[in-house]
């Protein structure tokens, strides 16, 4: 055989996989490879090829058909059933003449053929050819991998057979781990068990509730935690068939700061505790039903003003005041039932929501509860400071107007017990 210039083109090197049982063609076929730079890995039987291929990453393969045992048709099926994350070509090799071999060769997955008798020249026109396609899916395979979206590509009944890099941080499954299994692994109850369903009639009728459109969803991660992502799911066709791909992006981090933007809005920052406008509403929702003949939710309002707390502030710093107003918060907050609702709603003064129907003598004794335990004093490492507490009490059922006319009373209740001396309690009366 003579060997022409363009065979020793500069290339590659490569892993390669070459089965062939017989002794004279293989060893000649694994020198002239080697002889090019290529470390050649040589099997004699089917059983061999699968074995070595299970054990060892190859970037080619090299399949004769024709071997004992399991044959090179088998051994082929076999090697593509071994899930990898590359793609790795296979060649089958077979004798003059033989359609039958070759067409069976495509249908167990080989990718393309040989004739022997082989030539060095024909040998490397189709390892650069094969080469050629699979830096294009390499090329293919690093943009998908770079992508910060994660994508999961699946087939018609549901498996994997793509898993990107940022699916696999997403999700927290390695792609070898995943290919070829149901992507419902990705999926919490009751999503889980239904989607087999929902492939079925979308491939049966095609109707769709995901697919060509963007959602947010639920995801599963692998150690079990769940968490919501934006989801777009489109289909594509191929020659082999449809496949689904799956577009997803993590929205925790979006979701916990849309949470805490919110919380910002509607809480106080220094005390957590629930703020003006927040309060309002809550009340505004108990006052909902004022146009009907019940009249507004019972419900019964304590108006909080903190006595000495100015002087504290002036004389100890802000420091000191701030200290002061978080311990308050967490007492006032302690008192109630988890039911009840109290709320920060200026610089030294809270409001209480209690629901339900209170009677005066209730009524008293929270609040005494309330001025009891603001009164003691707050020990922080700086200090230790002493404030009070003047409350006034208004009901919605005496007060049925308004929540302003309700929220007027119970102020107009705490003057009134700021006049009787500080450290005190007063229900407003229509």
């Amino acid at each position: 055989m003579r060997e022409t210039n363009a065979t020793r083109l500069p290339m590659k090197a490569l892993e390669i996989l070459l089965a062939d049982d017989s002794k004279s063609t293989g060893e000649f076929l694994a020198e002239y490879l080697r002889s090019n730079g290529h470390r050649v890995t040589l099997v004699g039987s089917g059983e061999e090829a699968v074995e070595a291929y299970a054990k060892h990453v190859f970037d080619l393969v090299l399949m004769d058909i024709v071997m004992p045992g399991i044959g090179g048709l088998e051994a082929v099926s076999r090697i593509k059933a071994i899930r990898r994350t590359t793609w790795i070509p296979v060649i089958i090799v077979t004798g003059l003449d033989a359609e039958g071999d070759i067409l069976n060769g495509f249908m167990a997955g080989a990718d393309d053929y040989m004739v022997k008798p082989i030539t060095p020249i024909i040998l490397d026109i189709r390892i650069r050819s094969i080469l050629r396609i699979a830096a294009i899916q390499q090329t293919a395979s690093a943009v998908i991998d770079n992508v910060i979206e994660g994508i999961v590509q699946i087939d018609r009944v549901g498996r994997i057979g793509r898993f990107n890099k940022a699916a696999e941080s997403i999700f927290g499954y390695p792609e070898a781990e995943v290919l070829g299994k149901n992507v419902n692994i990705l999926m919490p109850s009751p999503y889980r068990e239904d989607h087999d369903e929902y492939i079925a009639r979308y491939v049966a009728t095609g109707q769709a509730r995901v697919i060509g459109t963007g959602r947010k969803v639920t995801g599963l991660r692998k150690n079990g935690e769940t968490f919501p992502m934006q989801l777009g799911v489109t289909e594509a066709a191929t020659p082999d068939g449809k496949f689904f791909i799956g577009l997803v992006r993590d929205m925790t981090v979006e979701e916990r700061l849309r949470e805490q933007i919110e919380h910002l809005a509607s809480h106080d920052v220094l005390t957590g505790l629930p703020n003006r406008n927040e309060c309002w509403q809550r009340l505004a929702e108990r006052y909902a039903l004022r146009d009907s003949r019940h009249g507004p939710a019972e419900c019964s309002v304590f108006y909080c003003d903190l006595d000495g707390f100015k002087q504290v502030n002036d004389q100890y710093g802000h420091s000191a005041g701030d200290a002061v107003l978080q311990e308050t918060a967490r007492r006032l907050k302690d008192v109630l039932f988890v039911r009840d609702f109290i709320a920060r709603i200026g610089g030294d003064e809270f409001l209480a929501i209690v629901d339900g129907e209170l009677d005066d003598a209730r009524v008293t004794t929270l609040a005494r509860r309330m001025i009891e335990v603001v009164s003691a004093p707050v020990v922080t490492p700086e200090g230790q400071y002493s404030i009070g507490v003047t409350i006034g009490i208004a009901h919605s059922r005496e007060h049925p107007e308004s929540v302003e006319a309700l929220v007027n009373a119970a102020d107009g209740a705490m003057y009134v017990a700021k006049r009787r001396g500080k450290g005190g309690m007063a229900i407003a009366r229509p």
